[in-house]
């Protein structure tokens, strides 16, 4: 405990000399008076700004009024002032904040007269503030008044109304209120407390709870009676009485004393006491001297320097802030008594006396001292008290000792499992989170305690056989398995999963595990646990919860075979899956449905090829081995009876609206393997082997399917092999007759079928020995008419021909008689010169060029075969000018015009050429 006294500056109040009458602090305020009746007051928080105003006095040349005490109220709002002339006003500190004019003392200036005090003439000493904001009052002639300040509206009254509610035959030194109904007054020798009382202006109190006479002090004090929040001292002249009114017994025959012969030796008599939390302050003289309530000992004594015909008038203190302030006041001067670290005197002395709760309630505790505080306490509640819940609580909040060493207290001694488990936890919590290591072991060793726990009760509901103690017991067991699921769920942090793991699954604590998976989100270990107890609907659960492809992929096939409706309804639920990845399990599940389909062919349904349909038709899926597998189902899956052509029907349906997803070879293998075959004939169709097709459906007697597949388009363009194919249908028609119809209707069916690609003569060799020329004599009529009238064509074909080409040898004729008129002046088409200059040639497009410009072009363009032709004839004439003829040459270059003929075309493809001055005229 460290005090220091230091002297507060108040220089710039120049009427203070020997003039200070009274000092309060209250709310961080503090408030002194001069005896002239000038009041200051100074918020602490910002000292500069000080409010002054002053209190009314007579002033009369023999006989002055002065100022002579005053009392702040807690909240510092209301100040309650005494004259000597026995006057008593209650100034309203809040308006007064801030002036710094005299106050007239009529109520506008917030300074009201207490009148009827004065009447009563009344010479107040002691002063105690009630909760309510009413004052209790406590006179020299032993009266106690009860003054009201605040009506029942809430409001302050104008007219204070004061009633006295006891009567002592001594002095009243101090009154201590505490607002719920107890309270104590000391008078004279005596001190009494009364319980369960109510404070008004009716109250009249009459024989007190408990009373206790002292030798009254024989010289007179300042002040005798001191209390702060529920304890108070009085000085007698003994020594000093003090308690607290919050004593369960005796609150009086319970106080303790300090006697007078143990304070050092003074020429002073006490002047004043103070309280602090564990502390008695007095004032004998100028010296401040500390007195420990716990030990009754002195712990510091010292004495203020005064200056000469300086007077020390008393102390005052301030409870409201955290820390309270203590001061010290002369006529002169203002001291203020700094205490610090209060609790490092006293916190071993209450472990002494047991009063743990009291010392760990002491601010500015350092760990260890804190510590060592929970040690003491759990030690006694361990060993003396016999109360090893709270104890391991205690425990668990020390670090004094060794987790181990505490541990084995409760292990040993008392085997209480329960009491280890709170210490434990407590121990847990106090560990912070830099101490990981030491967390998770704790957390691991908890989870054990709690496993102990539901051993030993499960073994007590086992042998019991009372209804209402099992009752009782698998209530507690509910309790203890819901603390360990609050602890799971709290601790999260600090466990280590594969320990907690291990405890859980040695003690066969499903229920436990499965919580502490959901918790840690460890939904692998839950699913798995789910399929190996064969629960598929919370394994489908947790899959969904999941939302892990990984997890559907690998308990596809298992999942699938045991629950498969169930299944495909959780995958559709799931995004991100590939169905690409479920195809092994689905062919798996497809094995075990077309083994029970041979037991059963009733009410059995493909949930696996239901999945693939909807990722094909509803999520628009093309990986090509979805199609293929799918695919695979529908062809490999027997038919129900009577329902072979609508199954092959829908096959045909799915390939043609999925065409170009699925392989074409591989499925037409599969409907072959497993005789499909419509789907054949259509795949063959697909893959454009006509002949198999036709061969496929007249072997299995589908003479309709065969010619459906002949009159596909494309055997328009192949009438050899479409011949052919109607050939071997006309066979297939011929030797199924059944005698319904005749040969001729046959034929004459075939003929028209087939567009008349097959005519009689085409029959013939199909007809066996034993069909006569009546059956077929019409028909061969038919054939001879028809063979008529396509000679008859050709002739007129020919006769047409003749004509064309006599005109076309009169057009030759003609052209060698054409030619064109060049006006003067007309330019070479391509190098934009005379024409005349040079020999030229002119087109009948009306082009015209010079020869060697139209040359030019020639070798110039992209005709690679007039190109060469040129330069073959060039190269003759450059070895033999004689080998050559000119007219060679016109015929060439004359045979097209090198603009609008194909010479000019083919240039498309040529990059335009533009030199960099055209590019620059197009630049912006």
């Amino acid at each position: 405990m460290n005090v220091e006294i230091e002297h507060v500056q108040l220089d710039f109040v120049r009427e203070l000399e020997r003039n200070i009458c009274s000092l309060r602090v209250q709310g961080n305020v503090l408030c002194f008076g001069l005896k002239n009746g000038l009041i200051f007051l100074i918020d602490l928080e910002s000292p500069s700004e000080v409010s002054k105003f002053s209190v009314p006095l007579v002033t009369a040349s023999n006989n002055c009024e002065k100022l002579i005490d005053m009392w702040l109220s807690p909240d510092a709002n209301k100040l309650f002032v005494k004259t000597n002339f026995a006057k008593y006003y209650l100034c309203d500190v809040v308006l007064m904040k801030g002036r710094v004019d005299k106050g007239l003392g009529d109520g506008r200036s917030g300074i009201f007269s207490v009148r009827k005090l004065l009447k009563r003439n009344c010479d107040v000493k002691v002063v105690d503030w009630c909760r309510n904001g009413d004052l209790l009052c406590g006179t020299s002639d032993g009266q106690v008044f009860y003054v009201e300040i605040i009506g029942k509206n809430g409001k302050q009254k104008n007219d204070f109304d004061v009633s006295m509610i006891y009567k002592s035959s001594n002095r009243i030194d101090g009154i201590l209120s505490d607002g719920l109904g107890r309270l104590v007054i000391a008078s004279g020798n005596s001190i009494a407390y009364w319980k369960n009382v109510t404070i008004n202006r009716d109250t009249t109190l009459g024989e007190p709870s408990e009373c206790e006479d002292f030798e009254q002090l024989h010289k007179e004090t300042s002040r005798k009676f001191a209390s702060h929040k529920d304890t108070f001292a009085w000085i007698t002249q003994t020594g000093i009485l003090f308690g607290s009114i919050t004593n369960k017994s005796k609150v009086l025959s319970s106080c303790k004393v300090f006697l007078t012969a143990e304070l050092p030796e003074s020429k002073h008599n006490i002047r004043d006491i103070m309280l602090t939390e564990h502390h008695i302050i007095i004032l004998r003289g100028c010296t401040i001297t500390f007195i420990n309530q716990l030990s009754n000992s002195v712990v510091f004594e010292e004495s203020i320097l005064n200056e000469a015909g300086e007077r020390m008038i008393g102390l005052t203190a301030d409870y409201s802030q955290e820390a309270p302030t203590f001061w010290c006041f002369s006529n002169t001067n203002i001291y203020e008594i700094v205490l610090t670290n209060e609790s490092q005197a006293v916190w071993r002395l209450l472990c002494e006396q047991d009063q743990y709760d009291a010392a760990l309630k002491l601010r500015h505790l350092t760990d260890f001292q804190r510590q060592e505080i929970y040690f003491q306490k759990a030690s006694y509640l361990l060993d003396v008290q016999n109360q090893p819940e709270e104890a391991a609580e205690c425990f668990g909040k020390s670090f004094t000792a060794s987790t181990s060493s505490i541990a084995l207290k409760f292990l040993n001694s008392r085997r209480n499992t329960h009491s280890l488990q709170v210490f434990l936890l407590a121990r847990l919590d106090s560990l912070k989170s830099k101490d990981q290591v030491q967390r998770i072991l704790l957390s691991s060793w908890i989870v054990w305690t709690f496993m102990k726990l539901l051993n030993d009760i499960d073994e007590s509901i086992n042998t019991e056989r009372q209804q209402t103690e099992l009752k009782q017991l698998n209530e507690r067991k509910e309790m203890i398995e819901d603390r360990l699921r609050k602890f799971l769920e709290t601790h999260l942090d600090c466990m280590d999963k594969e320990t907690v793991y291990q405890i859980l699954e040695e003690q066969n604590r499903k229920q436990a595990l499965l919580f502490f998976a959901k918790l840690i989100k460890d939904y692998d270990y839950v699913l798995s646990y789910w399929v190996r107890q064969e629960n598929w609907y919370e394994a489908l659960r947790t899959l969904l919860d999941m939302q892990d492809p990984e997890s559907v992929y690998r308990y596809a096939s298992i999942l699938l075979v045991n629950s498969p409706e169930a299944t495909i309804h959780t995958w559709m639920k799931i995004a991100d899956v590939d169905p690409v990845q479920l195809i092994p399990s689905a062919l798996t599940y497809f094995t075990n449905f077309q083994k029970q389909l041979r037991v059963n062919e009733h009410d059995k349904h493909n949930f696996a090829l239901t999945y693939l349909l909807w990722c094909i038709e509803e999520q628009e899926f093309r990986q090509s081995i979805l199609f293929n597998t799918a695919l695979y189902m529908m062809i490999s899956q027997a038919s129900p009876i009577g329902d072979e052509e609508k199954d092959s029907l829908r096959l045909i349906r799915f390939l043609d609206a999925h065409e170009g997803y699925y392989d074409k070879d591989y499925v037409l293998r599969l409907s072959v393997k497993f005789r499909k075959v419509e789907v054949s004939i259509y795949l063959y169709t697909q893959l454009k082997l006509y002949e198999e097709a036709v061969m496929l459906a007249l072997e299995n007697s589908m003479i309709p399917s065969a010619k459906l597949v002949i009159n596909n388009m494309d055997l328009e363009y192949d009438p050899k092999l479409r011949k052919f194919l109607w050939l071997q249908i006309a066979r297939s028609m011929l030797s199924q007759q059944d005698g319904t119809h005749d040969v001729k209707h046959i034929m004459r069916t075939i003929i028209n079928e087939s567009n008349e690609v097959l005519d009689v003569k085409d029959l013939l060799p199909l007809f066996d020995e034993f069909t006569t020329i009546a059956n077929l004599k019409d028909e061969l009529i038919r054939s001879l008419e028809k063979h008529g009238r396509s000679m008859r064509q050709i002739s007129d074909q020919i006769k047409h021909s003749v004509v064309i080409k006599k005109e076309i040898l009169k057009d030759i004729e003609s052209f060698k008689e054409r030619y064109a008129i060049l006006e003067p002046g007309v330019s070479c088409s391509r190098c934009q010169r005379v024409l005349q200059t040079r020999k030229f040639l002119a087109f009948p497009c009306g082009h015209c060029f010079h020869t060697d410009c139209l040359i030019r072009a020639i070798l110039d363009s992209n005709d690679y075969n007039l190109k060469s032709k040129i330069e073959g004839f060039q190269r003759r004439m450059a070895k033999d000018k004689n080998s050559v003829k000119p007219e060679e040459l016109e015929a060439l270059i004359a045979a097209k015009c090198c603009l609008c003929s194909d010479i000019n075309i083919n240039t498309i493809d040529e990059p335009l050429e533009s030199n960099e001055e055209e590019i620059k005229k197009w630049q912006l």
